[in-house]
């Protein structure tokens, strides 16, 4: 019987290589008896920006799946080969259309990211970076709208992710 661990957590039922059903599981990994190919399924990097103007925080309304309608800081996943402070770089391009200057790693937490049927474990790495004077975001990508929110108005119940709901904590508590 298999256990409730990595083949629960990814929903996998076939090998990659081979496609045969005859897989074990493992914490973090899954083998298959009949070719023995070992497929791990590490964390995937994703990256988050706090912008600040004044008190208020940058938002932008969730246009996809998973958290459709909620509140993310701009971001996301970092591709391969592309650095963190490059890829939150090209992200805000992306979903807030206008760049940044100052980016600075903040913090990490871990997470988790359902997307069809199958859970991702990410490590998602949060920035902070400054918007030139002159700069007029506008949503793209997969914000559907940009909305700033005053720190004290923010309303935790309404974000999408545990990890970008950490970092703004941790980031308005060392203010």
């Amino acid at each position: 019987m298999i256990k409730d661990t990595f083949l629960k957590k990814t929903g996998f039922k076939y090998c990659p290589r081979c496609k045969s059903a005859d897989i074990e599981d493992g914490p973090n990994a899954m083998r298959c008896r009949t070719c023995g190919y070992r497929f791990y399924f590490n964390c995937a990097a994703a990256v988050g920006c706090i912008l600040t103007r004044g008190v208020e925080v940058m938002f932008i309304k969730r246009k996809n799946a998973p958290g459709q309608g909620m509140l993310d800081l701009p971001g996301g996943f970092v591709d391969y080969g592309e650095r963190l402070e490059d890829g939150v770089i090209r992200e805000l391009i992306e979903e807030i259309n206008t760049e940044v200057f100052s980016v600075r790693y903040f913090a990490s937490f871990p997470n988790t990211y359902l997307y069809k049927d199958v859970l991702y474990h990410t490590l998602d790495c949060f920035f902070t970076a400054s918007l030139a004077e002159d700069s007029v975001p506008k949503a793209g990508d997969d914000a559907e709208e940009i909305l700033w929110v005053r720190q004290e108005d923010i309303d935790f119940d309404q974000m999408a992710f545990d990890s970008a709901k950490q970092a703004i904590k941790l980031f308005i508590a060392g203010l």
